[in-house]
């Protein structure tokens, strides 16, 4: 390559250089696509699970050769609920159980109900029950019971004992109604039910003390089908506290789209509002791109234009140049800086990791109490506090 120089001369060498960099820089549509100064972009990130997308939920066993037919139990008997002294309607629900030992069964609950109050609070079953209705179910099954015909209606994926809840409720048999304290997954339960057959104001003599126990603790790990119930409920306590710590909290969303990471824990998005999750996951991405856009201006600037801005003392500048290139190379951030890979975790995990890149300054090697890098430092940190809108 010298030789090469010295035969074309230096005019030729400085025509090849500027080649050379005008083929890199068309790799990149804009400076915000190059890569960062002084970091190969093929740099190794860490082994880090923020660093990669959750996986697809597993559904069932992967095994399809495993004969499960010695696990399954026949069909047990089934439980009647004799809910109506005048009942006219079945209500057959079948319903999957696992056993201590791991056996599975089949137990159908019967419900002896009233079919003119169905009609009257629901209008998912009054399309079912109805005689008039176009949408009424093609079952005509008849049964006698007590000598007076029932009509059966099939329903699927219902909690048992939440449905028997609410028959009760819908009969005035509310004697083992819990009418003070409920747990959430019962809450939750009931939100799912009613939600379904759009019979939400049944519980409104109960709802408002339910609410009123688990509103308070909507925020804490655990709770987010809060989102869901207080939709249901229509009670807008505590939402958007939760829905802005989830955009700090939350990982991004699984392969399969079914949950996400809250710090390390899983949250299954299947009750979530489909609008606030979307809302939620798009504020996520819009601050973490807000915050590596700031990160990749201030890299650039620092290491390609010199920006100590007027401090003469070298040993400074080397001191602040070495901590930081040292600094982003441990953090593992430098293919997220790079544009290269995305970051999977949340909001919080990465602005500790970006908290502790260090950009020192030498005030003792000048003798001063302020060092023109300092102010670099303060700049930074003030721009990447979050708007108050987040």
């Amino acid at each position: 390559m010298v030789a090469a120089a010295q035969d074309v001369g230096d005019g030729r060498v400085e025509e090849v250089v500027k080649e050379g960099e005008e083929e890199r820089r068309a790799e990149f549509c804009a400076r915000c696509k190059e890569p960062l100064p002084l970091w190969a972009s093929e740099t190794p990130s860490d082994i880090d699970i923020n660093f990669v997308r959750p996986a697809a939920a597993i559904s069932g066993s992967s095994n399809n050769d495993l004969d499960t037919s010695m696990h399954t139990l026949p069909p047990s008997t089934p439980i009647t609920y004799p809910i109506s002294p005048v009942s006219d309607l079945i209500i057959h629900l079948p319903a999957t159980t696992t056993t201590a030992n791991g056996n599975t069964t089949v137990i159908t609950h019967r419900y002896l109900v009233s079919s003119q109050i169905l009609r009257v609070v629901s209008p998912v079953w009054r399309r079912h029950l109805d005689p008039t209705s176009p949408f009424r179910s093609l079952t005509t099954t008849l049964e006698t019971i007590s000598d007076r015909p029932h009509t059966l209606m099939t329903l699927y994926d219902d909690d048992p004992d939440t449905l028997l809840s609410v028959l009760n409720i819908l009969h005035f048999s509310t004697s083992n109604i819990p009418i003070t304290s409920i747990n959430f997954g019962q809450l939750r339960s009931f939100a799912v039910l009613c939600d379904k057959y759009d019979c939400i104001h049944v519980l409104n003599p109960y709802s408002k003390v339910w609410l009123d126990e688990w509103a308070p603790v909507a925020c804490e790990p655990g709770y987010e089908d809060w989102l869901f119930i207080a939709k249901v409920f229509g009670d807008g306590r505590n939402v958007k506290e939760l829905e802005r710590l989830l955009v700090e909290e939350a990982g991004s969303l699984s392969v399969c789209e079914t949950y996400f990471l809250r710090c390390g824990r899983v949250v299954e998005t299947g009750l979530m509002p489909e609008i606030t999750l979307n809302k939620i996951m798009a504020s996520r991405s819009k601050e973490l791109t807000r915050q590596i856009s700031i990160w990749r201006q201030f890299l650039q600037s620092f290491i390609s234009e010199n920006a100590t801005k007027g401090c003469s003392n070298w040993d400074c500048v080397t001191l602040s140049y070495g901590n930081l290139i040292r600094s982003v190379e441990q953090s593992g951030l430098v293919k997220i800086f790079n544009l290269l890979e995305e970051w999977h975790g949340n909001i919080r995990d990465f602005e500790e990791k970006t908290g502790a890149i260090q950009l020192a300054n030498g005030t003792r090697f000048h003798g001063y109490g302020w060092c023109p890098v300092e102010n670099l430092n303060v700049g930074l940190r003030s721009k990447l506090g979050r708007p108050v809108d987040n």
